[in-house]
């Protein structure tokens, strides 16, 4: 067998480096492209916004990418191996962007059947109006925030 010669081990290295860049450039997409179509079509797709899926695919697309050139580059790894770790904190800040932080807290609130307390606030013509104004009798609460 004979060495490798050193143009054969540079067109590797180049080629790992340039296939890791385009699974960054491919998981990025994946991430710019959900921003895009939920800034751009979010009021006609409102599933849009909620349905990451597609640009998910995308991003496993790139992250394997990268990981490919990295199983392939038999010299010189480093440079694949920062953009396959570029690859991998873009995609977990992705899924922290849409999973973690737009978590709510779970808030404290009465138990079921048990009495709501008094209050008193407008109605739709500016009178007050008390819930002990309707204890014993049929009542249904709308609560709504306005127009959006």
């Amino acid at each position: 067998m004979s060495p490798e010669s050193p143009t054969t081990v540079d067109h590797q290295r180049r080629r790992a480096i340039t296939l890791a860049a385009l699974g960054l450039a491919l998981g990025l997409a994946g991430v710019v492209g959900y921003f895009v179509v939920v800034f751009r079509l979010g009021a006609w797709l409102p599933r849009v916004r909620n349905d990451a899926v597609p640009n998910w695919i995308v991003v496993a697309l790139g992250v394997g990418l990268s990981g490919l050139a990295m199983a392939r580059a038999t010299r010189g790894r480093l440079v694949p191996g920062i953009l396959l770790g570029l690859n991998v904190v873009v995609a977990a800040g992705f899924a922290a962007l849409l999973y973690v932080v737009p978590v709510v807290p779970a808030a404290q609130g009465p138990s079921v059947g048990a009495a709501a307390p008094d209050f008193a606030l407008p109605d739709q013509t500016g009178k007050i109006v008390r819930l002990a104004d309707f204890r014993g009798k049929p009542l249904l609460l709308v609560f709504y925030r306005g127009h959006w």
